[in-house]
């Protein structure tokens, strides 16, 4: 399985998408991208019914050098599962 991440922006702040989260991560996803640079907030979609996450979310940086740096970079792996930039 990969996790593909994109790069988006809302109102001028630099964010990063990423799909394809296993469920068994959520609690790692700050961590990871910390390595990146200063992460200002992770937000996951959960499901109401089972109340997992969907598997998506967004990862939120100070800067998009920051941002830059997680794209460029071909090795994010968290739970086993290789992360791969888009």
């Amino acid at each position: 399985m990969h996790i593909s991440v994109a790069l988006r922006r809302n109102i001028n702040r630099p964010v990063v998408f990423v799909r394809r989260i296993p469920w068994t991560a959520s609690g790692q996803l700050k961590e990871h991208f910390a390595q990146f640079g200063h992460v200002r907030r992770c937000i996951l979609h959960f499901d109401k019914t089972t109340g997992f996450h969907r598997g998506l979310g967004w990862v939120q940086f100070s800067s998009e050098e920051e941002v830059r740096n997680v794209l460029q970079q071909e090795n994010h792996i968290i739970d086993g599962v290789k992360l791969q930039p888009s």
